[in-house]
């Protein structure tokens, strides 16, 4: 059975999450990553949620800690790295909250692990 490889990205408070996945994979040269961990805590965030019927985008402020997530990412080329992020969030309250990441900063820190399924 083939050991798959990891990659751990860590994040310092403010910086963003969806930009910083992508330059971290670019760096390493990595062509596919699966999402597979996360610890921390988002703030500021946009997400796609289905509401009514259709995906809509929603603003949410403050702190959410994040209880799930997953995606892939992959190489395109010249147009850099697509792919999605899906995650599950609480506040403060426990209420939670999930959808599409289509951006968001990091709150004091995080840290993600993708699997990486190729390299360049």
């Amino acid at each position: 059975m083939e050991r798959k490889k990891m990659i751990s990205v860590e994040f310092e408070d403010g910086e963003d999450v969806v930009l910083g996945l992508k330059h971290a994979f670019a760096e390493n040269k990595v062509q596919r990553a699966t999402i597979k961990s996360v610890e921390g805590k988002i703030k500021d965030l946009d997400l796609s949620i289905f509401i009514g019927g259709q995906f809509k985008q929603k603003h949410f402020d403050g702190e959410f800690k994040v209880t799930s997530i997953h995606g892939v990412f992959l190489e395109k080329g010249n147009m850099g790295y697509k792919g999605e992020v899906v995650v599950s969030l609480a506040d403060i309250e426990s209420n939670s909250l999930g959808g599409t990441l289509l951006n968001a900063k990091v709150a004091n820190n995080l840290t993600i692990k993708a699997d990486i399924e190729e390299f360049k």
